[in-house]
């Protein structure tokens, strides 16, 4: 995907060290809006968050190009592997919505000379068309390419790339136009599928659907408590989660058993109260405290707890596995999932 690649909060970290769902907690908890690019010969995904949720990406693995939910999944598989980079790029929210709607896009022009149209006229009738999309400027007798990023006709980027170096900022536009007057250039517009994106970027978006969400925690932790009880004494998993929960209360008060609004019982959870935006958060949070402290017992007796918990996790997850992707729980808990 061609994005301006500037403010970077990392670059070139090695997938080989780097802990990529904790990454993306971590993206999550500072509300981060911009671009994850993951890296390896050949291989580029990238994902698109907007405050700190993923709402779209896009995966090119040997000329392929994949997008979407299923992008999702490949990207953060992809760079669980070892020896390839990742870097992190800021990005306003305006440019994140315009890079998403990209994804689905289709050329509307293309092979415009200079010779018959100039490239202001063409951005002032984009403009009186509330275009989204953007526009590739191949400047003739050089190796720069120019890309003008437009959101319902407004210029909001412009990248201009050269011998592997780019230049970017709404002020490059000036700098292209200069380049045409002395060399000439062809115009490709690309316009940009909004409406599917958007719906897209829906299904992937955290959607707190709160029955759904529901459901889902409770297939988790019920395979969880499955796993728990069979190495230990039954009840284990549950008086030990309702310890977590209280220990965690003041933090997340929503969760105080004490309080009844949170209750889970044989692979059911139930909440009357109001769910807050780190709702699954803290539900996470406070599972995976309470598996480390079992995973203390059984390893006194020489048993491994991780091992039967992942697979009972796969085993219960079968038609809930689409929902745990969207909504983040692999993530959340990225050692119960690998």
């Amino acid at each position: 995907m061609i994005f301006p690649r500037r403010d970077a909060i990392y670059q070139n970290l090695n997938t080989s060290f780097t802990n990529f769902g904790e990454l993306l907690v971590d993206l999550k908890e500072n509300s981060f809006t911009g671009v994850v690019q993951v890296s390896f010969w050949e291989y580029e995904g990238v994902l698109l968050l907007d405050n700190g949720n993923i709402i779209n990406a896009v995966q090119e693995d040997n000329g392929v190009v994949i997008s979407g939910q299923e992008a999702v999944k490949l990207v953060i598989d992809k760079a669980k592997e070892k020896d390839g980079s990742i870097s992190v790029y800021n990005q306003t929210g305006e440019m994140v919505t315009m890079l998403a709607s990209v994804t689905k896009s289709k050329a509307v022009y293309q092979n415009l000379s200079t010779e018959f149209t100039s490239l202001e006229a063409l951005i002032g009738k984009l403009q009186n068309e509330e275009h989204t999309g953007y526009i590739e400027v191949k400047l003739e007798d050089s190796h720069q390419v120019g890309y003008i990023f437009l959101l319902t006709g407004r210029v909001i980027d412009v990248l201009l790339t050269a011998a592997g170096g780019e230049v970017t900022g709404v002020h490059v536009l000036n700098r292209i136009m200069e380049k045409i007057s002395s060399t000439g250039a062809v115009f490709n517009v690309y316009e940009s599928a909004v409406e599917e994106a958007l719906s897209d970027s829906e299904v992937i978006r955290i959607s707190y659907n709160l029955p759904r969400l529901l459901e889902t925690w409770g297939v988790v932790i019920g395979a969880v408590e499955s796993a728990a009880d069979s190495l230990l004494k039954p009840g284990d998993f549950l008086n030990t989660f309702k310890d977590t929960l209280i220990a965690n209360a003041e933090e997340y008060p929503f969760l105080d058993p004490f309080a009844a609004k949170f209750h889970y019982q044989d692979g059911e959870v139930t909440f009357t109260g109001e769910v807050k935006k780190e709702f699954s958060r803290a539900i996470a949070k406070c599972l995976w405290e309470t598996v480390e402290v079992l995973a203390e017992n059984t390893a006194l007796g020489g048993k491994d707890l991780f091992g039967p918990i992942r697979t009972a996790i796969t085993e219960a997850a079968g038609e809930h596995q689409e929902l745990i992707d969207r909504f983040n729980i692999a993530v959340l808990l990225p050692e119960l999932f690998t």
